[in-house]
């Protein structure tokens, strides 16, 4: 989990929506509205600025894999309800390892240990949860173990003024560590170490990979797993003025 970047308003079909059903609008009267067109000019804008990661697991939001999720739930009356359709109370994030596929990253065996994100959240309305949106960009306040597992990194929670508990029960809330997540990042961990280790005590040269494998495509998007690259490249990457920019949101743009 990694801070990502709200966005800046409404979009135009939310917009046009509000403006057509006014107090009777609701969250499924807004899925429907333009034949759906509106619900999906939404999750795209989301993905746009979160460069291309689910806001709770960093797995690369596909097109079929993806869903707006609500930070304060709509059951939690009256505040998520009130907020369903509020721009400042909504991610993008994957649909939480339920997206049948042979991709065992995605879905994995057995499903309800295996589920993440927002359909582990579910209804969940937990005072301690850490909205990713609020987490400071450096340093970073979770880190990944070489094993896969996702913790709070208690030094940076410590100068961020966070309570670590809180990152830690914000990532058991979401099931950032089911075994379809940890072995994905395990699995990230190991291809990073099988490019780099033999150069690992060389700055230069980590630095210079840490920029390469941080840095976004084509496209904008961030490489899946963020973080477990990030943690492995750690302390270098907190020192590239590239992964500060990206973690910012100053620039998503290499560095030439």
């Amino acid at each position: 989990m990694k801070r990502i970047r709200a966005l800046d308003g409404p979009t135009p079909g939310l917009v046009d929506y509000l403006e057509c059903d006014g107090e009777q609008a609701n969250w499924n009267g807004f899925r429907s509205h333009q034949a759906g067109a509106a619900y999906r000019e939404l999750v795209t804008a989301l993905q746009h600025v979160q460069h291309g990661l689910c806001g709770y697991c960093e797995i690369d939001i596909k097109e079929q894999d993806r869903q707006v999720e609500h930070v304060i739930p709509r059951s939690d009356r009256p505040h998520g309800l009130a907020r369903a359709l509020d721009a400042t109370n909504i991610v993008a994030c994957c649909k939480g390892g339920t997206w049948s596929t042979g991709d065992d990253v995605r879905w994995r065996t057995p499903v309800k240990r295996n589920r993440s994100c927002g359909e582990a959240k579910q209804d969940l309305a937990a005072p301690d949860f850490v909205d990713p949106r609020m987490l400071p960009a450096l340093p970073s306040l979770t880190r990944v173990r070489f094993d896969g597992q996702v913790t709070a990194n208690e030094a940076a929670c410590a100068n961020a003024a966070i309570d670590a508990d809180r990152v830690n029960r914000t990532i058991d809330i979401l099931g950032l560590n089911v075994e379809r997540l940890r072995l994905a990042r395990e699995k990230r961990w190991r291809a990073l170490s099988d490019n780099w280790r033999e150069h690992y005590n060389d700055p230069q040269v980590m630095m210079e990979a840490a920029r390469l494998e941080l840095s976004p495509g084509d496209n904008a998007h961030l490489p899946k797993f963020f973080t477990t690259s990030r943690s492995y490249f750690a302390p270098v990457a907190e020192e590239s003025r590239q992964l500060q920019k990206i973690s910012t949101g100053e620039s998503v743009q290499p560095d030439i």
